[in-house]
């Protein structure tokens, strides 16, 4: 049985093969005019002869997911991210973060649920889900929410970094990610520009830096590691 972080890398792989399209794998979508259904999209799809496409879920089970995790059991979470900039009233409630689960392993997800919703993590860009704990990055804060009693629902919702500039801009604070180290690794873009404690300090790298676009020493975007807790960051690049 391959390790929970092995099999989350493949699954990552597989989402940018698939999802992203990338030119290198000749992998694109012929031009059509108007909406398609799921089936009539994947039709479209034009893919190497080594690969395959397969339907997992699609609206209205979930609508626009901007960032995607898979947890322990399997189970796919998706950030939403319909309200974006000039539509960020598109859903009054906010947006949502879903966990898709394929029950019968048919291969299609056949259950969808609503973790959390609300205006603060609109257009999240950045979702990890460890434990019983998600990590939700969206500028200008980095929460944690804890599930205590495993009914899928927040018990609790904290603050584990703020400040972070970028906010309805794709170069803000992006995804945590788990290392082999315990440790977690995240960036932000060009427009991130600073980082601060949940008390409003400014946050002040091992090497003695205050994080900043500043030129002193750092500028545009930055890739960082830290303790699960927030503390000890690195600024790595």
């Amino acid at each position: 049985m391959l390790s929970p972080v092995y099999s989350r890398a493949l699954f990552c792989l597989f989402v940018s093969v698939l999802v992203l399209s990338s030119p290198l794998t000749s992998t694109y979508c012929k031009d059509v005019s108007g909406p398609l259904s799921p089936e009539e999209t994947l039709k479209n799809l034009v893919i190497p002869g080594d690969l395959e496409v397969t339907l997992f879920a699609s609206e209205p089970m979930v609508r626009n997911p901007a960032t995607l995790d898979i947890d322990a059991r399997g189970r796919v979470w998706a950030a939403e991210g319909l309200n974006y900039r000039r539509y960020q009233d598109m859903v009054p409630e906010g947006d949502r973060i879903v966990i898709l689960e394929d029950t019968d392993g048919d291969g299609k997800a056949d259950s969808e649920k609503t973790y959390y919703q609300g205006k603060d993590i609109d257009n999240a860009l950045g979702l990890c889900v460890i434990g019983n704990k998600v990590i939700v990055s969206r500028s200008p804060n980095v929460f944690i929410f804890t599930d205590e009693d495993g009914d899928d629902k927040p018990d609790k919702k904290e603050v584990l970094f703020q400040g972070i500039s970028g906010e309805q801009h794709d170069h803000g604070v992006h995804s945590f990610v788990f290392g082999p180290d315990g440790k977690f690794y995240f960036n932000m873009g060009n427009e991130g520009k600073q980082l601060f404690h949940p008390n409003g300090k400014p946050v002040v790298d091992l090497a003695g830096n205050e994080v900043n676009a500043t030129r002193n020493p750092y500028q545009q975007g930055m890739v960082f590691r830290c303790n699960l807790d927030g503390s000890e960051v690195e600024t790595l690049g």
